[in-house]
């Protein structure tokens, strides 16, 4: 497995996990579950929705083949992992960051 590929997918893993962490919390400690969607929506939802976007195209960049389509995937998901908590504390952030600059200036 290719450099970028590994840190692409630790990256996508990592964002995914804290943004179900973010639910969970949510769900669990805010006793009155009222968002601005109504009962329960906005509270669970709405942290997991943000991580499963960037997640699942973190996850995506890292397992195509073609390096350039990787490297685009990769960074446009470590840009959009921001909301949560800021990519996973800024780990995930920078990890599917290095692995698109990496995907996008390897050599072959």
């Amino acid at each position: 497995m290719e450099t970028y590929r590994a840190l692409g997918l630790i990256g996508a893993i990592l964002v995914i996990v804290i943004g179900l962490l973010m639910s969970i919390f949510f769900f669990r400690f805010y006793p009155y579950h009222f968002g601005m969607m109504g009962f329960g929506m906005m509270m669970f939802g709405f942290p997991f929705f943000f991580a499963l976007i960037p997640g699942v195209m973190g996850l995506i960049g890292a397992l195509i083949n073609d390096k350039i389509a990787s490297g685009v995937l990769l960074i446009i998901a470590s840009f959009l992992s921001l909301p949560v908590f800021f990519g996973a504390f800024g780990i995930g952030f920078v990890l599917m960051l290095v692995g698109g600059i990496l995907a996008l200036t390897s050599k072959s």
